[in-house]
């Protein structure tokens, strides 16, 4: 009899085949979808918008069965997966493993969405962007878990995490357990 695996994996949202939003997913062992974390450019209004413009906020977003057991709004439950994307997974693990990290970046998203994060508009070169790609290279930290950039696309805000927390927010906001216990799926 086989352990039973949860799996955390990064997808890539393809944006006219030019560049992508990345985020994670969570997985049951029969490939079921748990969740999705998000982060995503939101208007004034507490608007979701595809692209975000100057004024916005970049605001992170859990969707999905597991974000409802943590009391999310079901009409907030958007899926941002879509057959054909890129995907791998990044860690796999029991049940508990596995859902302790997610769950640690989970415990932040209040936190983060309370400093009022601006968002930078169409990933303006030059500048260093912050949007959903920063977004999901700050949660990959807090999980403690590796960060796949995906080839093939433009990722703008990728890396910039220390834009939003410093390295010492960073470290004190991580999943606790030892690093040398993640491994790839």
């Amino acid at each position: 009899m086989s352990e039973t695996k949860y799996t955390i994996e990064a997808r890539a949202y393809d944006i006219v085949g030019i560049a992508a939003h990345n985020f994670w997913v969570l997985r049951d062992e029969k490939g079921q979808v748990l969740g999705q974390l998000h982060g995503l450019a939101t208007s004034v209004g507490n608007i979701i918008k595809p692209i975000g413009i100057i004024g916005d906020k970049l605001k992170f977003y859990h969707f999905g069965l597991r974000a409802i057991s943590f009391g999310l709004n079901p009409a907030r439950n958007l899926n941002f997966i879509k057959a054909g994307q890129q995907s791998k997974p990044m860690f796999s693990g029991s049940p508990k493993e596995v859902l302790a990290r997610w769950d640690n970046a989970v415990k932040a998203l209040p936190y983060l969405n309370s400093l009022d994060v601006a968002y930078t508009p169409f990933g303006i070169v030059g500048i260093a962007a912050i949007n959903s790609n920063t977004a999901y290279h700050l949660l990959g930290k807090l999980m403690g878990i590796p960060v796949h950039r995906f080839s093939l696309y433009w990722q703008p805000g990728w890396r910039n995490a220390e834009k939003i927390l410093t390295s010492s927010q960073i470290e004190s906001l991580m999943y606790p357990g030892d690093s040398a216990d993640v491994y790839a799926a």
